[in-house]
């Protein structure tokens, strides 16, 4: 079995570039030629940009991809990121009305999601948060990534206080509750154009504070997969997942390799996103993974030479 797996796409965004029909084309050229092809496509969350845009524009940028994923025989997966994280509240959504039409009305918390939803004539495997699956006798997880350590670190610190306090237990629910409660405020002022310019300077200040609160350096340093090794392991921990061989994930926009002594590979997968300013800790775009039984490589679109390469053992 071979796989492609794409992570933060953004479609909908001025700066996605696979929004452009030659660079789908060229994508899969080149998968015909360092892999002769692929059986599955793994979609890792943020496909669609539904926190900057109209959820209308965001499908429309996609698009040129989806149809010429629907012109292969392939086996689509998607897991859910953030900025696509509405179409798992329309999945909960729907759960809860099809329960309230038969009068299940207690609350329920779903700690994983697998659903079918069909794009532009494309149908898709939807999961949240995350996909298992084997692969020569190696176990591979593969999630978006939002759920690492990162920007809610303090709020969830702080609700796991209160919690304490009350002697109640901390749980994933809280998190995703929380998150949830979050995404949707941004997802519903994605159509107002004042409230979108106004986020976007509330992220770039509270960016800026954090790394100067932190040390100049240490979004760059926390970004990259080595940075982010710890918390893949809580992840793991947390969720009771088991023996994990290879942890999968993007979000972060930088591709990388990373793993220690008797832990799981962690490998990020990069993005399609052009970044501009040269502030940016994004080292390069347009990488991709691509997975079979002999290892796994790291691709950046139009060069021969793989960014990163690494047998399974």
């Amino acid at each position: 079995m071979s796989s492609l797996i794409i992570s933060d796409t953004h479609f909908g965004l001025d700066s996605s570039t696979l929004k452009s029909p030659a660079k789908v084309d060229q994508l899969m050229q080149e998968i015909s030629e360092f892999e002769s092809g692929c059986d599955e496509v793994v979609l890792l969350g943020d496909i669609f940009d539904f926190w900057r845009v109209p959820p209308e524009n965001a499908v429309k940028g996609a698009i040129p991809f989806l149809k010429r994923l629907s012109q292969e025989s392939l086996k689509i997966r998607y897991v859910v990121g953030n900025h696509d994280h509405h179409l798992v509240v329309q999945k909960q959504e729907a759960e809860f009305m099809e329960r309230a039409s038969r009068g299940d009305l207690y609350p329920i918390y779903y700690p994983s999601l697998h659903w079918r939803r069909t794009f532009c004539g494309l149908d898709i495997d939807m999961l949240y948060p995350a996909y298992r699956a084997r692969c020569s006798r190696r176990t591979f997880l593969f999630t978006h990534g939002h759920h690492l350590d990162g920007i809610q670190n303090f709020t969830l610190q702080m609700v796991e206080k209160l919690r304490r306090i009350s002697g109640e237990e901390f749980l994933p629910a809280d998190l995703e509750m929380m998150m949830t409660y979050a995404y949707e405020g941004i997802y519903r002022s994605a159509c107002i154009g004042e409230m979108v310019s106004f986020e976007n300077s509330v992220w770039k200040a509270s960016s800026l504070l954090q790394r100067f609160n932190a040390g100049f350096f240490s979004n760059k340093r926390h970004a990259c997969v080595e940075g982010q090794y710890e918390a893949i392991l809580k992840f793991i921990r947390d969720r009771s997942l088991g023996k994990i061989d290879c942890f999968i994930y993007g979000d972060t926009h930088r591709a990388g390799i990373f793993q220690k002594k008797s832990g799981p590979l962690a490998v990020n997968t990069g993005c399609f996103v052009r970044e501009s300013g040269n502030n940016s800790c994004l080292e390069t775009s347009d990488t991709y993974l691509l997975l079979d039984e002999g290892g796994l490589t790291i691709r950046k679109l139009g060069r021969k030479r793989p960014l990163f390469l690494c047998e399974i053992l």
